[in-house]
């Protein structure tokens, strides 16, 4: 019988845990000391220690998990966490999130921690005076650079007894695991400069059923979502219209005032465009770049990107290039007929920009606007200069096209990019308002060959942001530093530090930040100088070894999670020692 490894449950010893990482005396004692909750807990679900509360697996219930539930109940509940039947319910999902730490084992995306552990990854215990750490036993400390994150262990109804199998856009799942795995998390609420809520935001019920639940609660547990300064708490919403995808109402106006949300969606101005609601506030909400899971990469040729040093950069043999819908109702546009008259919907999907770029623009030499094409990756490649605009909602175009090294041309008024304004976009591309589409092709042709060069400089460094390689795995030879990941925690920083400062100044108050955004060089388009030798993050990229590649790392887990702690703690079960080549 391993030490540590088993406890005496109901006058029986029961398995505990098998050999976990960290020092095992450390460990005995975590799992040995009296719990808060009740003996049954520990047999069937997870005690959260510092609360004394009984977190339960999806089908059971009661305060210490003592009870089964009945077929009713059970159908009830998993039609709450949007499930389309129980079959679906009972098998959950695979995955739970950093594979429980191995302080515990996963139960359809649950966690059953071993006794004494708790938290939605098993990496919470208490120390000797009662205080939450992370990974107790092992090496972990909270990194040196900040921010730091706080992250709310709220109960599964919040979290994980959800359906993952309906999350279409994962960034939430993978940033969620990234914290860890980065050493940006910490478990001292006194010390957080900033506190995330971890829950899935999709939809438009994820905001005015479990967002308002899930606060309420917080409130009346915690005190911090009042003690701190305005924007201190975090949340993630990877939906179309950001904020406002539930539609404006009084109760949720607290919301969306107090919250720092990090959306695809950067509506700040919507004069132009009344159809939107405005749903982004410039210094306090960031605008984050839709991720492209580990298996996507080849889709758009990022295997291939001719922004990897060691890549042969192709001809680039057309002007100007977008392949995709055109009008709001997808039937062809008509040419016989100028904008707004070429499509039934010309104006609200993508706020009439691609209806109206086409029917200026769809027979010039050089340019190609259009439905879909065979070989989109190769017409990426080979372009100039790639249309980076809006859909129904937010758009992916500029991180598609600026990884395949094709330089956005940025069009909507009064909507951000992401990363926009910290990131300057007229730097690597070019911005337009509407206005400007029917002489684009001339906007075009007066950039000339060294201005167009010294963006693409800079579109190397905007790759390193606009991508989470340190999630996902790299495509361009980058190590992570300057992902999208640390772009997020970085602009959150100096937020934070410069709260009077407009966005778009950050880089002439804080040099750090300065020198971040241009990935290590003193100018955003300068060539970075080389980054310091560390442990090598894993590749999805062609031109890499196939000893360097993460396929053997990913291909163990989904596509909505990724490997735990990130691609970058591929080989590295124990998330304690996750390489920080640069903290």
């Amino acid at each position: 019988m391993m030490a540590g490894c088993y406890a005496l449950l109901l006058g029986t010893f029961i398995a505990a845990c098998h050999a976990a990482f960290g020092d095992p005396e450390v460990l005995h004692k975590i799992a040995t000391r009296p719990s808060k909750c009740g003996p049954e807990c520990q047999l069937h679900g997870t005690c959260n220690e510092e609360l004394g509360r009984c977190d339960c697996p999806r089908q059971r219930q009661g305060e210490n998990c003592e009870q089964a539930m009945s077929e009713e109940e059970f159908r009830a509940r998993c039609s709450r966490m949007e499930f389309r039947d129980v079959a679906e319910c009972e098998k959950g999902y695979p995955d739970c999130f950093n594979s429980c730490n191995d302080r515990g084992t996963c139960e359809n995306g649950f966690c059953k921690c071993n006794p004494g552990h708790y938290g939605i990854d098993c990496s919470l215990s208490l120390d000797d005076q009662g205080r939450p750490q992370i990974l107790q036993g092992t090496s972990y400390t909270t990194r040196a650079k900040r921010p730091w994150i706080y992250v709310y262990d709220l109960p599964p109804r919040f979290t994980t007894w959800r359906n993952k199998n309906r999350m279409d856009r994962p960034t939430f799942f993978y940033f969620l695991q990234r914290l860890l795995g980065s050493g940006a998390l910490t478990a001292d609420p006194e010390k957080a400069d900033f506190f995330l809520l971890p829950i899935k935001l999709r939809n438009p019920q994820d905001i005015f059923g479990n967002l308002l639940r899930a606060l309420s609660y917080i409130k009346s547990t915690w005190p911090y979502f009042e003690s701190t300064q305005k924007g201190s708490h975090v949340v993630m919403h990877t939906g179309d219209w950001g904020k406002m995808e539930a539609r404006p109402a009084k109760h949720l106006n607290e919301v969306r005032r107090n919250l720092t949300w990090l959306t695809h969606w950067g509506i700040y101005n919507n004069s132009q465009k009344p159809h939107w609601l405005v749903a982004h506030t410039p210094g306090r909400d960031v605008v984050i770049p839709v991720i492209t899971p580990m298996g996507r990469t080849p889709v758009f040729g990022h295997d291939k990107s001719p922004l990897h040093p060691r890549a042969t950069v192709p001809v680039k043999d057309k002007i100007f290039f977008h392949a995709g819908r055109i009008c709001g109702e997808s039937s062809p546009p008509n040419t016989t007929l100028p904008w707004p008259h070429n499509c039934k919907d010309a104006t609200r999907y993508s706020g009439g920009v691609r209806q109206r770029i086409h029917s200026h623009h769809h027979n010039r030499t050089g340019f190609y606007i259009g439905k879909h094409i065979p070989q989109y990756a190769v017409h990426l490649r080979t372009s100039k200069w790639c249309l980076s605009t809006q859909g129904g909602g937010h758009g992916n175009r500029q991180v598609i096209g600026t990884l395949a090294g094709c330089n956005p041309v940025s069009i909507g008024d009064g909507i951000y990019e992401p990363f926009e304004p910290e990131m300057d976009y007229s730097e690597i591309g070019i911005k337009l308002r509407d206005d400007d589409i029917p002489v684009l092709h001339e906007k075009l042709a007066a950039v000339g060959d060294e201005e167009y060069a010294r963006k693409q400089v800079a579109l190397k460094c905007a790759g390193h942001h606009l991508h989470y390689g340190s999630m996902v795995g790299g495509v361009t030879g980058e190590s992570g530093k300057y992902d999208g990941f640390e772009t997020i925690l970085e602009i959150l920083r100096v937020h934070k530090d410069h709260p009077e400062t407009p966005p778009q100044d950050f880089s002439k108050v804080d040099s750090d930040f300065k020198k971040f955004m241009a990935c290590g060089a003193e100018e955003f388009g300068d060539l970075p100088p080389p980054e310091p030798q560390g442990v090598k993050l894993c590749s999805n990229s062609m031109f890499d070894r196939v000893q360097d590649r993460c396929f053997p790392c990913i291909r163990r887990f989904t596509n909505t999670m990724g490997p735990p702690g990130g691609a970058l703690c591929c080989g590295y079960p124990d998330l304690a020692t996750c390489p920080r080549n640069w903290d």
